[in-house]
């Protein structure tokens, strides 16, 4: 997998009194991870004792950096009580907390000044946790989370199922707290945005609208990078789109319109693009994550039932995930329904 990439400088550290540290500015391990998350200063102090100096290419690299020393920290330590089948979970959830970092698509903080927790942002990008819960088959739960306190701290999200969740999957409120990152503030985006991806490694796609009702009602896929920007793709004007990387291809999720092609789902394998339908009828995109190596997108028929689950199988066909129930508060998940 590919890890974050930082610059090391054998320069003596640097104090730092301003609000917000830039990424790429000298300062040691311990500055830049508090500037991400205070609670190293709690959770782990030694990450302080280096005094050599660091910077980082993109505030994505560094927060990706945090998530990956975290995600060490947590594997080598087990909450006490935890139950085996809760074991299970964490570690599990541990791998694809490794597997999110590597990807670097965070969520974008346009709301507020200086640094915020971001729940789910606008674009449907999740934050750490938020992924967590919706890799494990908790998207109802993150989604609620975001509408009802998205810029909350965990430790201020008073939901009893999350605490629920957290037991269940083998994971305190302390832990999460740690796990959560922050996000500086960001410019408005250029309103023909719907989608995007920064990635660690300095990369960008976005994917935007018609620029009016008199454009061509298309879907636009283009790569910026510093020497400008490119269209990779055109495709059907979907609603409620979603943008994620996956085993090196990109994939674009949405409603489709009433008329035309029902496809939920393209994938852009670097030269060209295809047209996926993982359900039937005309369904809304609630999430796209990866679960157990595996693209896991979860769709909506809106105002009708209960929302469905389909797996990328290694064969290219999209298998039906039979539903998780949400865990009550002091209600755990059976041990046959572990994956």
């Amino acid at each position: 997998m590919l890890r974050s990439i930082v610059l090391v400088f054998a320069l003596p550290a640097i104090g730092m009194c301003t609000a917000q540290l830039p990424p790429e500015r000298p300062a040691t391990t311990g500055q830049h991870m508090q500037e991400v998350n205070a609670q190293w200063s709690a959770r782990e102090p030694s990450v302080f004792d280096d005094a050599r100096t660091v910077g980082f290419r993109s505030d994505a690299a560094r927060i990706a950096e945090h998530l990956h020393r975290v995600r060490e920290h947590l594997a080598q330590s087990t909450p006490v009580g935890v139950s085996p089948l809760a074991l299970a979970q964490r570690r599990g959830l541990l791998e694809t907390l490794d597997g999110y970092a590597d990807r670097g698509t965070f969520p974008v903080n346009d709301i507020i000044p200086g640094r915020s927790p971001v729940f789910i942002d606008p674009l449907g990008n999740a934050c750490a946790v938020g992924h967590l819960m919706i890799s494990s088959g908790h998207g109802a739960l993150a989604e609620r989370i975001s509408a009802e306190m998205n810029l909350a701290y965990v430790h201020d999200i008073a939901i009893p199922e999350v605490a629920a969740w957290a037991a269940t999957h083998g994971f305190t409120i302390d832990e999460l707290a740690w796990i959560q990152p922050t996000y500086h503030h960001m410019k408005v985006r250029d309103p023909r945005l719907v989608a995007s991806i920064a990635l660690a490694n300095g990369d960008r796609f976005e994917v935007r609208g018609p620029a009016s009702p008199k454009d061509a009602q298309k879907l636009r896929l283009v790569r910026k990078d510093p020497k400008g920007e490119k269209e990779l793709a055109t495709l059907p004007k979907l609603s409620g789109v979603q943008l994620m990387e996956y085993d090196g291809h990109l994939y674009i999720g949405g409603m489709p319109p009433d008329k035309g092609p029902s496809a939920e789902l393209y994938e852009w394998n670097g030269t060209s693009l295809h047209a996926h339908d993982p359900f039937t009828g005309r369904l809304a995109i609630g999430s796209m994550s990866v679960r157990n190596g595996r693209l896991t997108v979860v769709g909506y028929a809106l105002g009708k039932g209960e929302p469905q689950e389909r797996v990328l199988t290694e064969a290219g066909e999209w298998e039906e995930v039979p539903p998780t129930p949400t865990p009550a508060p002091g209600v755990g998940v059976l041990e046959e329904r572990l994956p």
